[in-house]
Order: C-alpha cells, then sequence, then structure tokens
C-alpha cells in the first residue's frame, strides 16, 4: 500500500495532463458504447424492415462513433505517454543525482552491476507501468461501465447473473500478479548480477586470455544466464496463462449468452436486434475487461519494481558541515583515527600532525592503510576519532568549499570519453586554454597533440603511464592548496618518473602534499615520511631513517 501512496504523489503534478487522457477515454469509450448500440437499429430496422434511410442513418452513425473513438484513443494515448515520458525523465535525473550525491563508502559497497541494471531496466519496467499498465485502470474502466450500462439496459437480469462471475477475475488478479511480482523482482536482481559478471569479464579481458581461462568465465557467465532465462520464463508463463484465462473465461460467458439469448429469440421475447446489441456490448466488452484485469495484475506485479525505484531515490547522501574553507592556514591533525569496513580494521588509533606546506610521504606494504588514510583527510571515508583543519572538525568543514581547495590523485585515473580538453576541464571549469597547454606540459603529456584530441571510454588509447600524466594534468590545472598522491608514478618509466616529481614539488613547493608510494625513492625529497603497517602508523620521521626502520621491521 505504501507503494500505491507514493506512487499516487509521484504523478500527481501530472493531474492535468492525466485530466485530459481521461477526457480522452471518454470520448473513446462513448465511441465504444455508440457501435454496440446501433447494432439493434442496424438488424431490427434495415436488415428486417429493409429501410434505405435507416441504413443510411446507421452507417452514418457507425463512421461518426468510430472516427469518435479514434480522437479519444489519440487524444489519451498522446498524454499518458506525456505524463509518464515526463516522469520517466525527472526520476532518472533523480536517482542519477542520487548516485552523485552519495557518500564514497555506500557507492564502494555496492554492486556496480545491480546499481545500473536499476538505473536502467528498473525505470524502463516503471515505464512500462506508468505508460501501459496503469492507464489500463483509469482508460478502460470507462468503456467498462459504459457497455455494462448497455448490457443492463438491454437485459437487467442476465447482466446482475454475469456479475456472480466477478470473484473468479477478482482470484486470477490476485494469483497471477504475485506469481508474474515474485518472478519479476528475481529477474531484476538476475539482470544485476548478469550486468555486474559482464563487467568484470571485460575489466579482466587481458587476464582472462593470457591465463587461458574463457572457459571457466564462460561457465560463470553462463549460471547467471541461466538464473535470467528461468526467471524471465516464469514471469512471461504467468503472464501468458493470465491471458489464456481471460479468452477461455472470456468465450465461456459468451457462449452462457448465446445459449440464453437464442433461447429468448426463439420464444419471441427479445428481438434479433436487442440480441444483436446485446451480443454487441458483450464481445467490445471483453478486450476492455481483459485489459483491466491485467492492468491490475501488471501493476500487482510491478510492487517489487517501485520497492527498488524507491530504494534509489532513498539513497543516502553525503553529509556536510557549515564552516566554509578557505585555504590551510596552521595544521592537519589527526588524533585516533579508526577506520573499521564490517569486521575488518583498516585504521587503529592513527595519531599525527602536519603542518601547512610539508611534504609527508606514506609508505608501507600493500593493505597496510595508506590509501585509506588519504580517503579519510580528502573527506571521502566516515571514521572515528578527530580530523582537523586548522583546529575545526572535517565533519563540520563544508564538503563543496573543502574539495575546492584539495586535489587527490587516485591509484586509477579517471579518464572518460570525449577530447582532452573535456577530460581537463572537470578540473577547472573556466580554464583558458594556454592553462591547459602549462598544465599538459608540467605532467609531461608530450603524447596530447591537441586540447581536442579524442580520448576513448576509459583510456583505452592511452598507456598507464599516459592516463596517469593526464590525471595529474588535472591537478597542476586546478592548482589545489592540498594534495593527495596516491601512487602517482606507478605506471611512468625512471625517466618521466623523475621529471614529474620534480614539477610536482616545485609548482606546488609552498602547498601541503601528502605522497603515497611504494618506491622508496619517491619520498626522499619529502620532509618527513610516515610508515604504516597492518593499520597502525609505526614510525615517522626523516625519509632515510623511516625508510632504514621499516626495512628492518619484522
Amino acid at each position: 500500500m505504501d507503494s500505491v501512496k507514493w506512487l499516487f504523489l509521484r504523478t500527481k503534478s501530472y493531474i492535468h495532463l492525466i485530466l485530459m487522457a481521461l477526457l480522452g477515454s471518454a470520448l473513446e469509450s462513448a465511441g465504444t458504447t455508440g457501435i454496440s448500440l446501433i447494432a439493434k437499429n442496424l438488424v431490427d430496422n434495415v436488415f428486417l424492415m429493409k429501410s434505405y434511410e435507416e441504413l443510411f442513418k446507421t452507417v452514418f452513425f457507425l463512421l461518426s462513433f468510430a472516427l469518435l473513438n479514434q480522437a479519444g484513443n489519440l487524444l489519451a494515448s498522446l498524454f499518458i505517454n506525456l505524463y509518464s515520458e515526463l516522469e520517466i525523465k525527472k526520476t532518472r535525473k533523480e536517482v542519477f543525482d542520487r548516485l552523485l550525491g552519495a557518500p564514497y563508502g555506500f557507492l564502494s559497497k555496492s554492486s556496480s552491476g545491480d546499481l545500473i541494471t536499476r538505473l536502467l531496466s528498473d525505470i524502463q519496467s516503471y515505464r512500462s507501468l506508468l505508460g501501459d499498465h496503469i492507464p489500463k485502470l483509469f482508460r478502460d474502466p470507462l468503456t467498462v461501465l459504459a457497455l455494462l450500462g448497455v448490457l443492463l439496459y438491454r437485459d437487467f437480469i442476465l447482466t446482475l447473473f454475469l456479475g456472480i462471475l466477478l470473484p473468479l477475475l477478482a482470484f486470477a488478479v490476485r494469483y497471477f500478479g504475485y506469481k508474474k511480482g515474485k518472478h519479476t523482482r528475481r529477474l531484476q536482481e538476475n539482470v544485476g548480477m548478469l550486468t555486474q559478471s559482464l563487467a568484470h569479464v571485460l575489466r579482466g579481458y587481458e587476464n582472462i586470455k593470457m591465463y587461458s581461462s574463457e572457459v571457466k568465465f564462460s561457465e560463470w557467465f553462463s549460471s547467471f544466464n541461466e538464473k535470467v532465462f528461468k526467471a524471465s520464463m516464469k514471469s512471461v508463463v504467468y503472464s501468458t496463462a493470465n491471458s489464456v484465462f481471460n479468452f477461455i473465461f472470456g468465450y465461456v460467458v459468451v457462449s452462457i449468452i448465446i445459449l440464453y439469448g437464442g433461447v429468448r429469440v426463439i420464444q419471441g421475447s427479445i428481438t434479433a436486434g436487442d440480441f444483436v446489441s446485446y451480443i454487441t456490448a458483450l464481445f467490445l466488452l471483453h478486450q476492455p475487461l481483459s485489459e483491466v484485469q491485467k492492468g491490475l495484475m501488471e501493476v500487482r506485479a510491478g510492487i517489487p519494481i517501485l520497492n527498488r525505484i524507491r530504494e534509489l531515490l532513498h539513497i543516502p547522501q553525503e553529509k556536510s558541515g557549515n564552516i566554509p574553507f578557505t585555504t590551510l592556514k596552521e595544521s592537519i591533525t589527526v588524533q585516533d583515527l579508526k577506520v573499521t569496513l564490517g569486521d575488518e580494521k583498516l585504521l587503529k588509533g592513527v595519531s599525527l600532525k602536519v603542518r601547512k606546506g610539508e611534504k609527508i610521504g606514506v609508505i608501507g606494504s600493500t593493505g597496510s592503510g595508506k590509501t585509506t588514510f588519504l580517503r579519510v583527510l580528502a573527506g571521502l571515508l566516515p571514521y572515528d576519532g578527530v580530523v582537523r583543519y586548522d583546529g575545526f572538525d572535517l565533519k563540520d568543514i563544508d564538503k563543496e568549499s573543502f574539495r575546492s581547495c584539495v586535489g587527490f590523485f587516485t591509484q586509477e585515473p579517471f579518464i572518460f570519453a570525449g577530447s582532452v580538453r573535456d577530460n581537463l576541464l572537470i578540473a577547472k571549469k573556466d580554464a583558458s586554454d594556454e592553462e591547459m597547454k602549462k598544465a599538459l606540459d608540467l605532467a609531461m603529456c608530450d603524447f596530447v597533440k591537441s586540447l581536442d584530441q579524442i580520448l576513448e571510454e576509459g583510456g583505452r588509447n592511452l598507456s598507464g603511464g599516459e592516463m596517469q600524466r593526464l590525471a595529474l594534468a588535472r591537478l597542476f590545472l586546478k592548482s589545489p592548496d592540498i594534495i593527495f598522491l596516491d601512487e602517482v608514478t606507478s605506471a611512468m618509466d625512471v625517466k618521466t618518473e623523475e621529471e614529474v616529481l620534480k614539477n610536482i614539488f616545485e609548482f606546488f613547493k609552498d602547498r601541503t602534499v601528502i605522497l603515497v608510494a611504494h618506491r622508496f625513492s619517491n619520498v626522499l625529497l619529502c620532509d618527513r615520511v610516515l610508515a604504516f603497517k597492518e593499520g597502525s602508523l609505526i614510525a615517522e620521521g626523516k625519509p632515510q631513517e623511516v625508510i632504514k626502520f621499516f626495512l628492518q621491521s619484522p
């Protein structure tokens, strides 16, 4: 019931469009009803009385009602599709904005395949619900009610008898709707896993080839594919079974009516025109009544989709403080910093102080907590303990103003499809061509021939070192006050690495830089070096001394 209420509130702003669609539906039902009513005149006054005047009159009204029917159909269809497309556009944008506003910790724990499926497949199912199934609940009922009026007018007792069969229709809605809904939910979940497995395969294609593991991944993909197939087929089976039930049920009713009406015509209690008009209305009633029943079933089956979309629209958003940040004036203070992910303790009581303008190197084995430490200082991860910038707790600082002053070079450079210019402008949207070219020179991007040079998705037409240098050019272009560098030169050759590090230390000589590196040579130019092991800070001091201690520690 909550999902239905939520849906009502979502579509409330489109009430003017829905009313126009209802007007079209009313015209459509009026045309259908008129066609059933003139059937009596066609039989009694044209076929039996053989009147040309009545023939022309009947044909005129038949065409008029048909035009009215289709005019209403056009009006209803246009406004139904307009409101549903507007709602889908709005929902898609809201979901995407919620994803962008989510805290880093949420996205890092979520399945990308599931999120992509919800953003694309689930919202498309929502579109079908809004544009195809729900309209059946306010469009076809008008036709059903109008035709029921004709049936009651032609034969009151027989029509009341048909009402006895309605509970059977209600049972079909409940049964088939529940079954299809269950398998629709499973289908969407399995599609999410399928999308995720496909993304894994595409990211690791080189490794799959080199380890000759095509068969293993083919079997892995087949298992997900089989689950999608079974869930999809079960959904189709119940949908088809519902259609078969409606068809057979409808013809059983028609057969009873023909038998009953035929006896009454033979006995002379009703005219042939009355009976043909009743049968016409009944035949015309069958489709809209089936559509209403199918619409109820589809809406019931679509409840799991609504729940999944509602979850997306309630993705937790990153919290921000209200203290503006303009520059680091004195120091960064860390006290008893702890970070826990599930049962794993990533950082354990780290305490230190970084003075403004200091160059800090960070070393440690893989998984020692170096990257986690940078992410906390950059305001990306939740933490326990104290992180202060000039005496202000990081949690109380306005995130937007803080990040405008901070640069973070991640281990996986972000390169998106577009030009070099496009990729640089995300760092400084109003940068001039001269500024961008200078940043490219500082990052040693000699492979860039033009700012309009096209880059493929994920930097596929670049080497690892080239991607790192292009990502580093963003930092030079942004020229932030505080710089966090995570393995900034890991994919570069020795000569390029030396030049890049030299440019970093010269260009950011008066800025605060924290540099994570596996190669000890990268931190020799730093003022101090921090050594991490298993989430703890085990040493800090002059580079040579800390490196020596780290190498000798067990």
